[in-house]
């Protein structure tokens, strides 16, 4: 089997698994709905800056909705996985570490982003409704919605692998703790970012696309230290 379709194999058994488990997809679907009605019932009622408070609402909360789903989502893909014992499974088999590891990412990211996807629809909604007109986000933010945000939780959810695999269960359970101060702090720090930002420039996002990518290609080196001797001893 070859490594692309070594890839889409585990991505498909990954997304399997979070669809079939009804308390995770619960668990995701929540979290992105709360968020994004709250945001969306945030936006201000006066027609001057109602458009502008939407693009920058989209533009913030829709990856960091997308970042923290990735993060649940990856707890159940790597963590469980080391402490049911399966990863020694799965590391015995005709497939390469790094397909594992890139497949899992890919398993995990891809109902991340569909959930962005659905918050920003809904953020969309909630506001037009409560502004009594439609309401669309502009080009820039679409975008950043369609191109930037996909390649951002790819390269956030390879990270997280790469930290789970590599790191012992205690480790992990203080880096869990951490994420999840950083993420919360960040939501915060998004809201007033929200409040005080005018719009959404293509400087802004092209900023935002270069530190994706970036964060690609430095996770991507990140792989070469993979090792199925390291990740073995991590699991007690």
């Amino acid at each position: 089997m070859r490594p692309l379709e070594q890839i889409l194999t585990i991505a498909h058994k990954e997304v399997r698994e979070i669809l079939t488990n009804k308390g995770l997809v619960f668990s995701g679907i929540f979290f992105a709905a709360w968020f994004s009605i709250m945001t969306g019932m945030g936006i201000m009622e006066e027609e001057t800056g109602r458009q502008a408070q939407l693009n920058n609402s989209l533009f913030y909360m829709g990856a960091l909705i997308g970042l923290f789903v990735g993060y649940i989502y990856s707890g159940q893909t790597y963590l469980r996985e080391k402490q049911s014992g399966i990863v020694e499974t799965l590391l015995c088999a005709p497939v390469s570490l790094r397909s594992i590891w890139i497949g899992k990412a890919l398993g995990v990211a891809l109902p991340s982003y569909l959930l962005s996807l659905l918050a920003a629809v809904t953020i969309t909604l909630v506001a037009g409704a409560r502004s009594a007109e439609a309401l669309h986000p502009s080009t820039t933010v679409v975008f950043h919605l369609v191109v930037v945000m996909p390649i951002f939780i790819t390269a956030a959810v390879a990270l997280m692998g790469f930290a789970q695999l590599m790191l012992g269960m205690r480790e992990n359970m203080v880096v869990n703790m951490l994420t999840i101060m950083i993420l919360f702090a960040a939501l915060a720090a998004t809201r007033l970012i929200v409040e005080d930002a005018e719009f959404v420039t293509w400087l802004a996002v092209g900023g935002l696309a270069g530190a994706s990518i970036a964060l690609l290609v430095i996770t991507s080196l990140l792989g070469r230290f993979l090792s199925r001797e390291r990740i073995v001893r991590t699991i007690s």
